[in-house]
């Protein structure tokens, strides 16, 4: 039901496609609650969630929902999900904004070690670990974590290749990409069209693309072969990237452990980085208030 949601999508009426949206990004409340309070949330009329019912083959909404409610009582599905720790969890009184966006930001880490993220994580790591070139694509927020993942895999010995079209940075090589290339992409909503067009692109040349997303009927998901879902919300007016760069972490060590790397090597090896660095850097000269002078 899922998959036939996924596939779609696009092809949906605006409505009946933002009630589908709801349905992939919030199972659990698709289980839990109301027809009409769904409808609420969506913003739409509770006979668009029925609609939604008929499109997909079922004789009522109710169907729909106890499909979802039989799959959230699966033995690896019984526990409180991630989402549910977000959604039921209420600041003490008093509670300062920092602890707010702590224990949000805990939950929302907390999602990434889900049984079904777990799987995810890794038939995703299989992917990448195989990759003859590592593409690595993020615009706006996602392009630092991007970088990252960039950064800690070439500490590996991979040929990663940072992408930037706003600089042109990497687009050479990706236009020369082939079937042993792995493009990893990030992207969240609303989507950056140069992100989707790079990726299809890449697509269009057999490149195998693992996304980084935050629902399964974005773009970017729709193109993978593989695909990690992570949550976006914040306790303010941005989207937090936190969840995006745990993701990448994780990734990265799954990498290093099924490709037999030597942590403690590759630490080692960090290290002696960072602190040739260091002993090249000459530091800048201070005043008696401890300012910096320029040398």
């Amino acid at each position: 039901m899922t998959d036939m949601l996924v596939e779609e999508l696009e092809t949906m009426p605006p409505q009946l496609k933002a009630a589908a949206r709801f349905v992939l990004d919030q199972p659990s409340d698709v289980a839990l609650m109301s027809m009409r309070e769904q409808a609420r949330r969506v913003g739409v009329s509770h006979t668009t969630m029925v609609r939604l019912a008929t499109w997909l083959g079922l004789d009522s909404y109710e169907e729909l929902r106890a499909a979802y409610a039989k799959a959230l009582r699966a033995p690896e599905n019984a526990s409180v999900s991630s989402d549910d720790r977000v959604r039921e969890w209420k600041p003490a009184r008093g509670c300062s904004p920092a602890i707010r966006v702590a224990s949000m930001l805990a939950a929302h880490t907390a999602r990434l070690g889900d049984p079904g993220s777990a799987e995810q994580f890794l038939a995703a790591a299989a992917v990448l670990a195989g990759s003859r070139r590592l593409f690595c694509l993020g615009l706006r927020s996602a392009h630092t974590v991007a970088r990252h993942f960039a950064s800690v895999v070439s500490q590996m010995d991979y040929h990663a290749i940072l992408l930037d079209p706003t600089t042109g940075s990497g687009l050479g090589a990706i236009h020369r990409a082939g079937p042993d290339d792995v493009l990893l992409a990030l992207g969240f909503a609303p989507y950056s069209s140069a992100t989707i067009e790079l990726v299809e692109m890449a697509s269009r040349r057999s490149v195998a693309i693992v996304a980084i997303t935050d629902s399964r009927a974005s773009p970017l998901a729709r193109l993978a072969r593989e695909r990690i879902i992570v949550p976006t919300n914040s306790q303010s007016f941005f989207q937090s990237m936190a969840p995006a760069l745990s993701a990448v972490e994780i990734l990265a060590v799954l990498i290093a452990e099924r490709t037999g790397k030597n942590i403690e090597q590759l630490r080692q090896q960090a290290e002696e980085q960072l602190a040739a660095f260091d002993a090249r850097r000459k530091p800048f000269p201070i005043d008696r208030q401890g300012r910096s002078v320029a040398a």
